[in-house]
């Protein structure tokens, strides 16, 4: 596995088995479960309703939310990178789930207005040049009383349970810094609010990272701070070391707190 860093998924040809094993791995993790669960909970999807979920990724979400509206609903999985899109299918038809796929930018979205009932976004945001062109996408394509659905971390919120404090705050910003937009978490409800969605709430949850899960994100960064002379390869393996010992023993509490934003766009056709 690559120890490069998911720092844009508009960076993922060339390399898109590690992106792969990125998403799969947060699969893993429990509280990303309950974060899931929410979404799909908000959605509120039931037979018949259109739903977009905008950056699919492996299509796992959408494969979910199309079982739910099936027979005579529509699922549609958007996403910028075709290798994402490749895998998606892949796992679509295995599942036997009826999906469409496309590949496109969702700051512009290849729908006409009001297409979707439902529209979901999960760690989409965070990675986007021009977040608010790409809400006011989504909002654009939801039908009026539809519900939308935006959920996303915020890199300020970030916690480590490490003994060497002065690493453990570098790399959270330097995680952050990477990122598009590291406060998108904060920013989500905002936005759409701003894009004039009605009933907009916000539901936050902590999510505690494995240490696999960790490995994944943390350690192309921690060799880049390495070659740059800010720690010392040292200090890196004692941060591992401490790490997987409060994982052994109960005690890691380390991750990132999730903000999850649904709101309905206003007009007089409820969505049901």
């Amino acid at each position: 596995m690559t120890s490069e860093a998911p720092s844009g998924f508009d960076t993922i040809v060339g390399r898109p088995q590690y992106y792969i094993d990125f998403l799969d791995e947060r699969m893993t993790i429990q509280d990303e479960t309950i974060v899931k669960q929410n979404i799909i909970r908000l959605l509120d999807l039931h037979d018949g309703l259109a739903v977009i979920d905008v950056g699919s990724g492996t299509g796992a979400d959408i494969i979910e939310a199309a079982k739910l509206v099936a027979p005579t609903g529509r699922a549609v999985g958007f996403d910028l990178s075709a290798d994402m899109i490749a895998e998606a299918r892949v796992r679509a038809a295995e599942s036997g789930a009826a999906v469409e796929f496309v590949e496109g930018d969702s700051q512009v979205l290849p729908f006409p207005d009001a297409t979707f009932d439902r529209c979901r976004t999960e760690r989409m945001l965070i990675h986007v040049a021009d977040p608010v062109a790409a809400v006011r996408e989504m909002v654009r394509v939801t039908r009026p009383g539809g519900i939308v659905v935006a959920s996303d971390i915020d890199g300020g919120t970030m916690f480590l349970n490490s003994s060497n404090k002065s690493l453990a705050t570098a790399l959270a910003m330097a995680t952050t810094d990477a990122l598009a937009d590291g406060w998108m978490g904060r920013r989500l409800q905002r936005y759409l609010f701003a894009a004039g969605l009605v009933d907009v709430r916000c539901i936050t949850q902590v999510v505690q990272n494995s240490v696999s899960f960790m490995r994944i994100v943390f350690s192309g960064l921690l060799q880049a701070m390495i070659d740059n002379g800010e720690t010392t390869a040292g200090d890196v393996a004692q941060f591992w070391e401490e790490l997987e010992k409060g994982e052994r023993e109960g005690w890691l509490c380390s991750g990132v707190t999730c903000f999850t934003v649904v709101a309905r766009k206003p007009g007089a056709d409820q969505a049901s």
